[in-house]
Order: structure tokens, then sequence, then C-alpha cells
């Protein structure tokens, strides 16, 4: 079996010098600055319980920061890799406020596996889980179902959201491959029960159309071939280096790409995820955060602060999420000092 590798990103938004930092570089910046970008709902420490608990098989963890690191974080853990945006990053790239940007060149990173899983701070696993949940024959699993609805909406406080930095990603891909050759390559995967009714719909409709035209998208871990990566680079860098912005602007290549990549290339094992993605709005999320968290048969959950949820309910919700984490995961996990 090969090595897995978990990756994930984390940032002490309320560390003095971050903030001083932070404000220096805001002022005549374009790109989005808001506040739900950074807040900490500060229960990373459950995510590595989470780790040891339900993946106790990973290979490495790879924790991204921009130099400043968790208190309580254990630097003697064996199965430990401590990273700062500097070690893997071009200089003239940071600092950086821009989350696509520190993901676009996690190749970089000194060791990491040719396999491994990314996740942001906000997503955990919620259940035991075994290697070929995310790696089948050497290849990522991912579910390929397509959609045609992925069209912009705009709104004075999220603005295009992803949706332009989507419909750019499509567009590179569409650059590179031909959806109907890629189909006629491997028709099980484009026409194949973990689709589901409605994908498999959906693959009939787009039957010979030679442009993706876009995919569900899912805001939880994603699986990686670092080759991937290195095989985007290589084709489109001048794309790649312009979504490097010091702050994430709507025009820009995120790491979908990479993913909408393996799908194009095939280069991907047809799998439904059990997981639930939660975008917090308010405190009437509480109940569905705590179903979520104590069901058994959702494998991740993904627990996403919007700009929509105020700071009173910010704080509300924040404290029921810990009380909730202090009952699911009470026990310290050997990357906790």
């Amino acid at each position: 079996m090969e090595k897995i590798d978990f990756v994930v990103t984390w940032l002490d938004s309320s560390d003095p010098e971050w903030q001083k930092l932070f404000e220096s570089y805001r002022q005549n910046a374009k790109g989005d600055k808001s506040k739900a970008r950074f807040r900490d709902m500060n229960f990373f420490n459950y995510w590595f319980r989470a780790v040891e608990k339900y993946a106790p098989w990973v290979n490495k963890v790879y924790l991204i920061t921009n130099g400043k690191f968790p208190d309580w974080i254990n630097r003697d853990n064996p199965r430990l890799v401590l990273v700062k945006h500097e070690d893997y990053m071009p200089k003239e790239c940071l600092p950086t406020f821009n989350s696509c940007a520190i993901e676009l060149h996690m190749h970089r990173i000194k060791g990491l596996s040719e396999h491994f899983v990314y996740f942001n701070d906000d997503i955990l696993l919620n259940a035991p889980v075994s290697p070929d949940y995310f790696f089948r024959k050497g290849l990522p699993c991912d579910s390929n179902k397509e959609t045609c609805f992925n069209v912009p909406i705009y709104t004075k406080k999220e603005r295009f959201n992803t949706f332009m930095s989507l419909l750019a990603d499509i567009g590179i891909v569409n650059a590179h491959f031909n959806r109907w050759h890629t189909v006629c390559q491997s028709p099980w995967r484009w026409f194949g029960p973990h689709l589901g009714l409605k994908g498999l719909i959906m693959s009939g409709i787009l039957m010979k159309q030679h442009l993706f035209v876009g995919f569900s998208n899912y805001h939880t871990e994603q699986t990686y071939l670092k080759s991937t990566f290195e095989e985007v680079w290589e084709k489109v860098p001048e794309f790649l280096e312009a979504s490097c912005s010091r702050f994430r602007e709507e025009v820009i290549a995120n790491p979908y790409l990479f993913r909408y990549w393996q799908l194009a290339r095939n280069k991907f094992y047809p799998h439904k995820k059990r997981f639930a993605t939660i975008h917090i709005s308010s405190k009437d999320d509480i109940s569905t955060i705590k179903d979520a968290l104590f069901n058994p048969h959702i494998v991740s959950v993904c627990l996403n602060d919007t700009s929509f949820c105020s700071e009173e309910d910010f704080d509300i919700v924040t404290r029921h999420i810990l009380d909730f984490f202090n009952q699911k995961l009470p026990e310290k996990s050997s990357f906790e000092i």
C-alpha cells in the first residue's frame, strides 16, 4: 500500500504580529479581505485528535502555517512535519493572505508523498476511515459527477465567492482536454453507479459534449497526486503565478483545478464520499452541526465560517462546537503537549 500523507493549513488570526502585518497590506490591496476568511473557532486540536483516533495509519501530517504554530503542538511527534510558507513558496509571493496561493504550491513541500489528502482546518474526520476511502489502485478516490448549474451568483457580502475561480479552472482544463475523448477512454468512470441517477442523466445529456461544463464541488477533504500539481504547473505556469496574489481575487486558479485535471486525465477511482458541509450563517445552525458530528456514517465534517455569521452568533456557535468536540474527542492526542 502506498504511503498517504495528510496536509492541513492553519492560521492564528489572533496573533498580534500577523494582525499588524495584515492591516499594513490590506489598506490598498485588491481581493477578499473579509474577516470570515481568518476567524478561528479554536477547535484545531480536535482536528489532530480525530486524525489519531480515526486514521491511525496516516504516514505523515504536514502542518502549514505562516510561521506561528499552536502553543499546544507536540513538535517531537515523529509523524508531524511543521511547514512554514517560506519553506516551500517563492519569496515574491510572501507574505500572503491568499489561501489559494498557499495551496497551489503544496507539491513543493519537501518530503511530501505522491499520495496526499488536503484538509482545511475546518474539515475534520468524523468516523473511522481506511486508506482505501482516499486512494484505490494508486488513484485518488473521487466523484466526477458533472453539472451545468454552477452559474455565478453575486451578493454584496460574498460577491462572486469562488464562482469565477471555478469557471477559470474549467477553462484551463478545456484548453488541454477534449471531454468526449476522456469519456471514450474510460466509459465506466463516466457512466458508473457512483454517479447516482441524477449524475447518470447529466452524463447522458452531455453525451458527446467536447467541452467540460462543470463538476459538482464538495467542500471537504481532497485527494491528490503530487505529480498532478507538477504537471499543471508545467502546462500553465503563467496563470498559476498570476493567481498567487497577496489577497484572494476572483479570477484566479484554486486547488479545484488540480482535481478537475485528475478527472479529465481519468486519474481517479470512482467513489462516492460520505461527508457533511455546513456553511455557518447563524446560531440556528447549531442543531445541524450536532446531528452531523454525532452521525457515525459521516466520515468527515466541514464547519465553514461565512461572512453572513455575525460576531455574536459566531461566539455562540463556537462555544457549542467546542462542547460537542469535548464530548466526542475528550482525550489528548500524541500531537498535543
